[in-house]
Order: structure tokens, then C-alpha cells, then sequence
């Protein structure tokens, strides 16, 4: 079984659905079901870049309720960035006339690096070079 790195635009719906956060847009309450659905079937080793669990503490604003369903959820998390990682980065962010936001090109990196499938809903992953997407939202279940 693939290995699957997470990110954020997965672990954020799944965990705001988890502890009950209030919705922010009209299509969260889908999108949570979704991420809900995805996480509970999957059964691959799963890992999550320090960028990732940075983007967790802040939109949850480090309650620890949150904290405590990500440490349920990816209990070895997160990942922790390395030479090999920065370089990955480097080469992603110039090798695409769409620069992608840095910790997306962090999460992507690792994921490649990690021979891994980076899963999420978040268009700046589409179509880049050597990176396993899977948009969850739009997949059938692992």
C-alpha cells in the first residue's frame, strides 16, 4: 500500500467536522464529509510535513482539542525538513510558471522525496512534475 503524505486542505475539514468548528463557507459541510469518509477508509501509512501541522496549529489556533484529533489521526507527525527536501523545493518552484505557495511546495516536496502520494483539494498540486496527487474530493475512497 502507497504511502500518503496529508495536507492541510484534508486535515483541516476532517478535524473541523471531529470537534465540531463552526463552517466557514457554504461548501465545508461536504467538504468535511468528504475528508471525513476518505480518512476513516484509509488504511495506507500516513505522514504529514511540519508545514502541514503548522497550518493546523493556526487555523485551529493550537485549541487542543484539534491538536489532540491530529495526534489520533497521524500520530507520528509531523515530518521534518532536510537538505534533500530544500533542494526538491528549489527545483519545484523553478521549474513551473505556476510558483505554487511555500508550504504547498514544502508538502509536495516531501511527498516526492518520500516516494509518497500527497493527498488534498487544493488546484496548486494539479499536473506537477513527479508529484502522485490525489484530490479527494474527487477520488473514490483508498
Amino acid at each position: 500500500m502507497k504511502l500518503l503524505h496529508y495536507d492541510s486542505s484534508l486535515l483541516i475539514p476532517y478535524i473541523g467536522k471531529k470537534i465540531n468548528a463552526p463552517l466557514r463557507k457554504k461548501d465545508d459541510a461536504r467538504i468535511r464529509e468528504r475528508a471525513e469518509k476518505f480518512i476513516e477508509a484509509c488504511q495506507a501509512p500516513i505522514k504529514i510535513s511540519v508545514a502541514t501541522f503548522a497550518e493546523i496549529l493556526r487555523h485551529f489556533d493550537g485549541q487542543n482539542v484539534a491538536m489532540e484529533e491530529l495526534r489520533e489521526t497521524v500520530p507520528n507527525a509531523p515530518l521534518q525538513l532536510t537538505q534533500r527536501n530544500a533542494h526538491r523545493w528549489a527545483r519545484l518552484q523553478n521549474r513551473s510558471r505556476r510558483v505554487m505557495g511555500d508550504n504547498d511546495a514544502w508538502n509536495a516536496a516531501l511527498a516526492i522525496d518520500d516516494n509518497a502520494a500527497l493527498v488534498g483539494c487544493d488546484h496548486a498540486f494539479e499536473n506537477r512534475p513527479d508529484l502522485d496527487y490525489i484530490d479527494f474530493t474527487k477520488s473514490k475512497f483508498p
